[in-house]
C-alpha cells in the first residue's frame, strides 16, 4: 500500500511539473504587452517637456507626451501629408488657429486639418499635459478623405469626452459607460473611444486581427490587462499596446476604477467593419 501511495504521489508530482512547463511555454509564446508610464512632473523651472512613447509600435505613427507650464505659448507646424491628433489629459489651455479657438481641458481632443500652424497657450499657474499622435497618410488614405461625407470634414475637430455618443457592446457589462470619441471616416483607418466602470467588473475576452490597438489610462484608471497568457497592471497616464491578434480582456477589482481610451488603427478600410459591434444606446438598447 505504501509503495502504491508513493507511486501515486510521484505521478501527481510529474503531472504538476508537466502542467507548469506547459504554462511556462505558453507564456513564452505569447507576445509581450508593451506599456509605458508617462513622466508627469516637470523638474525645476522647466516650462516645456516632451517624451516619445511606444516608439515603433504603430506603423507610420509617432507618439509624444508633451507638457507646457504656463505662462507659455507654442506654435506647432502641421506638415502636409500627415494628420495630428491632440489628446489633452491634464491641465487647461487654449488652441488657436487663424480662424478659431478652443478652450482646452482634461479629457478633450483636437484634430486640426487647417494647413500651416496652430498655437497652444497655457495660462500662468497651470500645466497642460497632452499626447500628440502624428500619423502619415498613405496615398489611399488621401483619396479616401476626399470621399468622406461633408459633415465629417472640419477645420479643427474638437470635442470633450463627456459630450460624445454612448454605445453598448456585448463584451461589456450593463453598468459600463462607453463613448465614441472619434467616429470613423474623419481620419482614415482611425477610431477612438472611452470605457468606464467601477469594479468588480471586466471587459470580456475578444480579439481583432484587423487592427492595432492602444489603451490610454485616464484619471484614476487601475486595472489588469490580459493578452493570451500575459498580463500587466495598467494605471492612469500609461499607454499600452495590445498585441495584435491576441485574445485580450481587462479586469478591475472591487472599488477600483476602469477608465481608459481605446485607439484603433485599422490595417485596411475594410477592417472598420469591426466598429459595427458598437451599438448606439438610443437606437439599439431595446434589442440588444
Amino acid at each position: 500500500m505504501k509503495i502504491k501511495l508513493v507511486i501515486r504521489k510521484l505521478k501527481n508530482l510529474v503531472s504538476l511539473i508537466l502542467i507548469s512547463i506547459a504554462l511556462f511555454a505558453c507564456s513564452n509564446d505569447s507576445p509581450e504587452i508593451i506599456v509605458q508610464e508617462f513622466q508627469m512632473r516637470l523638474t525645476g523651472e522647466t516650462q516645456t517637456f516632451s517624451e516619445a512613447l511606444l516608439e515603433g509600435e504603430i506603423d507610420d505613427t509617432r507618439i509624444k507626451h508633451i507638457a507646457f507650464a504656463g505662462p507659455f505659448q507654442e506654435s506647432i507646424t502641421l506638415s502636409e501629408g500627415y494628420v495630428n491628433i491632440f489628446i489633452f489629459i491634464k491641465g487647461n489651455g487654449m488652441m488657436l488657429s487663424d480662424s478659431s479657438s478652443f478652450q482646452l481641458e482634461p479629457e478633450s481632443i483636437a484634430i486640426p486639418f487647417v494647413p500651416g500652424n496652430i498655437s497652444i497657450k497655457v495660462p500662468e499657474g497651470d500645466t497642460l499635459h497632452f499626447l500628440q499622435f502624428t500619423k502619415e497618410l498613405s496615398e489611399q488614405d488621401k483619396k479616401n478623405m476626399i470621399s468622406f461625407p461633408e459633415e465629417n470634414k472640419y477645420d479643427i475637430f474638437f470635442t470633450r469626452f463627456i459630450d460624445c455618443e454612448p454605445y453598448i457592446e456585448k463584451i461589456k457589462s450593463p453598468k459600463t459607460i462607453s463613448r465614441t470619441v472619434l467616429p470613423e471616416d474623419i481620419i482614415p483607418r482611425v477610431a477612438l473611444g472611452t470605457v468606464e466602470t467601477i469594479g468588480p467588473d471586466e471587459v470580456g475576452a475578444h480579439e481583432h486581427a484587423m487592427l492595432d490597438q492602444l489603451f490610454l489610462g485616464l484619471t484614476n484608471n487601475d486595472v489588469t490587462v490580459h493578452a493570451d497568457a500575459r498580463s500587466t497592471e495598467f494605471k492612469e497616464y500609461y499607454l499600452l499596446h495590445i498585441p495584435i491578434g491576441s485574445t485580450h480582456w481587462v479586469k478591475v477589482d472591487e472599488d477600483k476604477k476602469l477608465y481608459y481610451m481605446w485607439m484603433d488603427f485599422f490595417l485596411t478600410k475594410e477592417g472598420q467593419e469591426w466598429l459595427k459591434t458598437h451599438k448606439p444606446v438610443e437606437k439599439d438598447k431595446k434589442n440588444y
